[in-house]
């Protein structure tokens, strides 16, 4: 089974924040993701274990959690 890739946009909303800041974590190599000529993608498995892993572990940072996000986090 072919697991489902998301775009910036998607991702951005998955992860609860903006599309710009998804972008930026791409660009600076910050969150898994593959390019695909001018576009960013994301497998949602890869982003679930992204905002899971700690920190010094190359995951998300709390401060970078969305609203949503944040309240699971706590």
């Amino acid at each position: 089974m072919e697991e489902e890739l998301l775009t910036t946009g998607d991702a951005a909303k998955y992860l609860g924040m903006s599309r710009q800041r998804i972008i930026e974590l791409a660009d600076n190599g910050k969150i898994p993701s593959r390019r695909a000529g001018k576009f960013w993608l994301f497998h949602q498995a890869d982003l679930d274990q992204w905002k899971q892993a700690p920190k010094d572990k190359g995951g998300r940072p709390k401060e970078e959690a969305g609203p949503l996000a944040r309240a699971s986090l706590a």
